[in-house]
Parts: C-alpha cells; sequence; structure tokens
C-alpha cells in the first residue's frame, strides 16, 4: 500500500513538471463582466536570468511562484520578468477581450498567446513603435479573442528600465472603449488647460517684461513635457525607427522642471532680500542638479531613472521648506499661502508615485496620476500666485501712474508758481536756480515789486514731495499781503503765519525776507528761522546777515525782528536753502557745509547774478558726483549794479544759457 502510494505521489509530480498550465487559478469571464485587479491570478519565474526565452520558460523544471498583490510589482529585478495566467471564457458568445496594463512608462510588454499549435508574438509598451504595437494607443493593451467554453493561456515579458509596477485589468470590449474614451476627454482636458496656461503665460511674459513669468513659463513647459511622458502620451512622438531616446527623457524632464522651479521660487519670494542664506541653498540644490543632469548620461538607465526619482523630490522639498520660512516670516502674504499648497500638492504626488512604484507603499489606483494630478494643481496654485502678484503689479502700476500724474500736475503748477525769469528787477540784475530732490519740491522763492521797490523772498518747508510742495503752494498765494506792503516784511510775516495755520499740519516753514528801496537806498530784512543772508563784494568779501525770529509753525509765533541797512552800491545777495549745505558726497559721505559754500562765493564773487547761481550750483552737482540730491537746492542772488531797465523776459535759465563771468560790468540794455 506505501508503495502504491509513493508511485501515485511521483506520477503527479511528474505531470505538474510536464504540464506548465497545470498550475495557476483561471480567470473566467463573460462578454458582460470585467475583471480588475487581476494581479493575484498571475504567476511569475522566479529565476531572475537575464535570457530566458519563451522555450526557456516552457520548461517542465521551471519554477513558478504564486502573485500574492493584486498587481504586478517586481521594484528589484533588474531583468525582464516572466508572467503566465490563463482565461476561460463562460459566456454565450464569442467576444474581444483586452487585457490591460495601468503603466504607460515601462519600456516593453511582450504578449504571447497560442494559435493553431504555434506561439503568436504581439507587443505594447514606451519602446514600441506605434507600428509595432499590438493597439495603436498610449495605454499599453493587448486583445484577447475568446470563444464561449474555451480557454487561453498567456505568457508575459516585462522589460523596463523603470521599476516593473502595473495594475492588470481585463475589460470587455464595451468597458475598454468607455475607459478609453474617459482617459483621452481627462488627459485632453488637461493637457488643453496646461497648453492654454502656457499660451496666457507667453503672452503676460513678453506684455508685461515681469521676471517671475519668464522662469514660471520655463517651469509651466518643463512640467508639461514631464506629464507627456509620465501619461504615456509621449509615446505618440517618435524620431525615425527607434525610442531609445526617450530613455533619457524622463530624467532631463525632472531637471529642467526642478531647475525651473527654482528659479521662479527665487525670483518670485525675492530670496536674495528675505534670507540670503536660502538663497545660497538654493543655488547648491541647481549645483546638484546641474551635476545629475550631466552625469545621468554615463550611467545606466536604470540607475540614472532611479535617481531621478529622488532628485526630483529635492527641489519639491525644498521648495516646501522655502515657502513655509516666508509665510511664517509674513504671514498676510497670500502668494506664500498659495506657492506652498502648490509644492505640498505636487510633493505628495510625486511621493506617492514614487514610493508606491518602487514597492515602499501598498499600491492605490490614484498612484497612477498621482504625478500628473499634483503637477496640475501645482501649476494651478503656482498660476494663482502669480495672478495675485499681478493683480498687485498692476494695482502698483495704475497708483504709480496716478501719483505720477499728479506729480507732473504738481509739477506744473509749482513751475507756474516760481517766478518767470527775469534778468533785472528795477535795474538789479537777478538770478536763481531751483532743484527738487522729486518732481516736486518744498523750497519756494518769488521776486516782487511795487512802485518803490523790491521784494526777494525765499521759504524752505520741511518734508519733501507733495505736501511739502502744496505747502509751498499756499505760501505763494499768502505772499500777496506782503505784496499788499512790502516796505514791512516782518509784519507781513506775521499775517502770512496766521492766514497758513490750519494748512501746515505740523509742517514748519523757515523763510527769509528782503525789501530794497532804491530811491531810499535802504535794505531791509526779516529772518524766520532761515539761513542767513550772503553779502558778497566783488572783492570776495562776505558779510553775513541775519535778525532774530522763528520759523513759521502752528505753535510758536514768530517774534520776528526786523533789521535795515544801507543798500550796498556794488556786489551781490544771495540766498540759498539747506540743500546747497547739506549735499553729500556719495563716496565719503560728506557734506559741502558752510566752510565750502563760502568759498564758492569768494571764487565767484565777480560774476554777475545768474551765473553766480549757475556756477554754484554746477559745483553743488559735481560735489554730489551728480547723484539725486538729498533735499530740494535753491539758490536766489541779486547784483547791486544798476542798470537800465530791461523788459521782463520769459526764458528760464537754462534756456538762456550761461552768460560771461568776470569783474566786468553787466551789459546794459540797448547794446
Amino acid at each position: 500500500m506505501l508503495s502504491l502510494l509513493r508511485r501515485l505521489f511521483f506520477i503527479f509530480g511528474f505531470l505538474v513538471l510536464l504540464s506548465p498550465s497545470l498550475f495557476g487559478e483561471e480567470i473566467l469571464v463573460t462578454e458582460n463582466q470585467s475583471r480588475k485587479n487581476i494581479g493575484n491570478f498571475f504567476e511569475y519565474v522566479e529565476s531572475d536570468s537575464s535570457d530566458l526565452s519563451l522555450t526557456e520558460v516552457l520548461k517542465p523544471e521551471t519554477i513558478w511562484g504564486k502573485n500574492s498583490l493584486e498587481y504586478i510589482s517586481f521594484p528589484g529585478r533588474k531583468n525582464a520578468v516572466w508572467l503566465r495566467t490563463k482565461f476561460t471564457h463562460t459566456g454565450v458568445f464569442a467576444h474581444n477581450f483586452y487585457l490591460r496594463f495601468s503603466s504607460p512608462v515601462m519600456d516593453r510588454f511582450s504578449l504571447y498567446i497560442k494559435a493553431k499549435d504555434a506561439w503568436i508574438k504581439v507587443e505594447s509598451g514606451e519602446q514600441v513603435l506605434s507600428k509595432d504595437k499590438a493597439i495603436f494607443s498610449h495605454i499599453p493593451s493587448f486583445p484577447i479573442l475568446l470563444n464561449p467554453g474555451e480557454t487561453k493561456e498567456i505568457y508575459l515579458r516585462l522589460e523596463s528600465a523603470n521599476p516593473i509596477f502595473s495594475f492588470v485589468d481585463f475589460n470587455n470590449t464595451k468597458d475598454y472603449l468607455t475607459f478609453s474614451k474617459k482617459v483621452d476627454i481627462f488627459f485632453g482636458a488637461y493637457f488643453g488647460a496646461g497648453l492654454f496656461l502656457f499660451l496666457y503665460t507667453l503672452f503676460l511674459t513678453v506684455s508685461l517684461n515681469y521676471k517671475q513669468f519668464y522662469y514660471f513659463f520655463f517651469h509651466l513647459f518643463s512640467v508639461l513635457l514631464l506629464n507627456l511622458y509620465a501619461t504615456g502620451f509621449m509615446q505618440y512622438f517618435e524620431i525615425g525607427d527607434s525610442n531609445i531616446w526617450k530613455n533619457y527623457f524622463f530624467p532631463t524632464t525632472v531637471f529642467l522642471a526642478g531647475s525651473s522651479g527654482m528659479l521662479f521660487l527665487d525670483k518670485f519670494l525675492e530670496l536674495e532680500k528675505v534670507s540670503p542664506k536660502l538663497q545660497k541653498a538654493l543655488f547648491g540644490m541647481l549645483g546638484f542638479l546641474v551635476l545629475f543632469f550631466a552625469f545621468h548620461f554615463f550611467l545606466p538607465n536604470r540607475i540614472g531613472i532611479r535617481i531621478s526619482l529622488i532628485a526630483g523630490l529635492l527641489p519639491l522639498l525644498f521648495g516646501f521648506i522655502v515657502s513655509l520660512f516666508v509665510l511664517l516670516k509674513n504671514p498676510k502674504n497670500i502668494e506664500s499661502y498659495f506657492l506652498l499648497l502648490a509644492y505640498v500638492s505636487f510633493l505628495l504626488g510625486a511621493l506617492l508615485n514614487s514610493l508606491t512604484i518602487q514597492g515602499f507603499l501598498p499600491a492605490i489606483r490614484l498612484a497612477n496620476i498621482s504625478l500628473p494630478l499634483g503637477s496640475a494643481i501645482e501649476i494651478f496654485l503656482m498660476a494663482a500666485a502669480l495672478m495675485v502678484r499681478v493683480y498687485q503689479l498692476r494695482k502698483d502700476k495704475e497708483e504709480t501712474a496716478e501719483l505720477e500724474s499728479q506729480l507732473k500736475l504738481a509739477e506744473k503748477i509749482q513751475k507756474g508758481l516760481l517766478p518767470k525769469y527775469k534778468s533785472n528787477a528795477k535795474g538789479f540784475s537777478l538770478g536763481f536756480r531751483f532743484v527738487p530732490t522729486s518732481n516736486v519740491g518744498g523750497d519756494f522763492l518769488q521776486v516782487l515789486e511795487d512802485q518803490s521797490g523790491i521784494g526777494l523772498f525765499i521759504c524752505d518747508v520741511s518734508g519733501h514731495g507733495i505736501p511739502a510742495a502744496m505747502i509751498a503752494s499756499m505760501a505763494k498765494v499768502s505772499l500777496q499781503i506782503w505784496a499788499d506792503n512790502l516796505s514791512e516784511p516782518a509784519k507781513s510775516a506775521e499775517k502770512i503765519r496766521l492766514s497758513l495755520l490750519e494748512n501746515l499740519s505740523g509742517h514748519f516753514l523757515s523763510a527769509f525776507f528782503v525789501y530794497i528801496d532804491p530811491k531810499k537806498k535802504i535794505l531791509k530784512y526779516a529772518n524766520a528761522g532761515h539761513h542767513p543772508l550772503a553779502l558778497v563784494s566783488r572783492k570776495g568779501e562776505i558779510t553775513w546777515l541775519t535778525a532774530k525770529g522763528r520759523a513759521i509753525t502752528e505753535y510758536l509765533e514768530l517774534n520776528l525782528e526786523e533789521k535795515e541797512i544801507p543798500l550796498p552800491t556794488s556786489g551781490s545777495l544771495v540766498l540759498y536753502t539747506d540743500g546747497v549745505l547739506e549735499a553729500r558726497n556719495p563716496e565719503n559721505n560728506q557734506l559741502l557745509g558752510e566752510e565750502k559754500f563760502t568759498e564758492l562765493l569768494v571764487e565767484y564773487a565777480g560774476l554777475d547774478a545768474q551765473t553766480l547761481c549757475d556756477r554754484i550750483m554746477g559745483e553743488v552737482f559735481k560735489f554730489q558726483k551728480y547723484k539725486k540730491a538729498d533735499d530740494d537746492v535753491t539758490i536766489l542772488a541779486m547784483s547791486f549794479e544798476r542798470t537800465l531797465e530791461k523788459e521782463t523776459q520769459t526764458q528760464t535759465p537754462a534756456q538762456k544759457g550761461k552768460r560771461g563771468g568776470g569783474k566786468g560790468k553787466p551789459k546794459k540794455s540797448g547794446k
């Protein structure tokens, strides 16, 4: 009895080895039924030999192992994997079924199916030319015709430089066509939206000339290329009779997407200002990507692609950290929220896809589309951040344009308030120069005349820009009080202060009033907290004139002292604002100061009034290396040598040009 059992066991073992189809659970299907996740119905050859052919696989001694997973996953295999299973049609009609794989990036699927005692080979996959595929589609699929009651056994050879991973479904014709249509519509909309965003970004890049758009444009372009590869649509693009170039496409798109994303991050968040250390770290990441891109051409495809999967995650992780840092530093920055969510979505999608196909996570269907889905969310969130920035940019531009318009109007009004150029007043030669630090300024000067004398006025309002210019403009209007009584500068100054009280709004202004009566040959002056007046003789001797008095404010009375001196018969008087003395040399940060200004007055003492103003202003520009001044610069001069009165000229000093210097007398009218 024991001998008989041994013989039966031997015969059973021999039959098992003799018939490779005896192993494996068959898959029962009908024409109205589709089967999903049939990976656990497959068996695989346990040998990792690199050159197994179908003939060798069919040998009885070939050892097969049961695939326990609902999907196919051999991430550690270096060589091709052989699989087998069998299908039995339990329906009533002959039907064309489709064996469909989820991974479009595997190099080659080779299906062997027996027909009339011969094995037929059909292929699909990224490295297979379209003309050689069983079905012209980016989805690896094989048609299998089954008659009622028929059982067919298939053998599959999977080969790829990418990790071998795929879900497997067995669809009837209706379900297969429905699935293919849905996939085409989904990804058609996906790439259509990407193309629209691409063209819109290109338009904004050209029209706004905004640096962030250039980097976002290239990042979007590289991400679209990456997803063409990840979704299998790159299979529709072929060059010549080989697809070997596609093995280098994934690492290249990873490099482009990572580097362009880093550059966009740097410019968009202005890391140079926010954190120079983070910017250095970013450039270090870029250096790593460049080295990876350079060396991956010399690595085996399998190693290059594996490293690409890791290299692609590092820029995303770095972008997430940087965005979080900037957000914590400035929580009110709305763009940073979008940017943070963008990197989180792409990072999660890439992690799920990468860790799944490498076998670190249990597989779920979402992993098939997590990379394109995560990158799509990233792109649209980045675009949203960019749109917020564009909105702010346009708003700032509109506000700037409005401000510039107001400044131009204010500048025009202020220029209208300045005295029209006069070569003289009652025979005394005049000259002035006014250079505001912005379009408008707080300095102001005026020349007034009545039947008996001349009034010279200069003031400096605290602050700069439009507020200071408006107060200076109001001072111009208030000067009419003095114009009605030029011979009393101190009293008029008190009345001017009262007229300005409600409009000073915390500002103050210093001012100097000068009255000249040629008939009485006197010079009166009052100083409201301003720099002293300079009397410059033709020999270069300088007398400084000042008097007691406070600046015009809304809080304190002026308490001005009015003084009177005999009118000099030669030389010049010079009035100026503190912008002259406070001109700054950018190289050593020194101010021009009173000593240098005095030297200039001595040097140009023999010149007529306008030329003296021009020369001193030229020295001020030269001293500050022709840089923009920190304060408004104004100077007013009058020569005491009388000439015949000339008609008022409306041309500006710049139009008139510089007149000759020297100690000679000014030209008389009529010559």
